[in-house]
């Protein structure tokens, strides 16, 4: 039994290690959260997203129903770049809601 003495866990009754343990795998994961956020809204985020037309059929971009500019797309709507403003999302060819 002397090779169990230079495990950690058997010294003592070996809570603090698995502390330890639990610490270091929620440092792991909540790296891992904030570098998947950063990577979707700065490098994903900046893309231009296509979206299908139920009206006209194609892959179309999406623009604003105030100025026809790219919009920063929300959820259920977007912000127009051109004049700042909340709008809803239009598509380029046929001028109908995207939503």
């Amino acid at each position: 039994m002397e090779f169990l003495r230079f495990l950690p866990l058997t010294e003592g009754d070996g809570s603090d290690m698995i502390c330890v343990y639990l610490i270091i795998l929620g440092v792991i994961l909540i790296g891992l959260y904030l570098g998947l956020y950063l990577y979707n809204t700065f490098l994903v985020g900046k893309k231009s997203k296509q979206h299908p037309c139920k009206y006209c059929g194609h892959m179309v971009d999406a623009v604003s129903d105030c100025c026809n500019a790219p919009v920063k797309e929300r959820f259920m709507g977007g912000k127009c770049s051109k004049c700042g403003k909340e709008c809803r999302v239009i598509c380029i060819r046929c001028k109908r809601p995207l939503y």
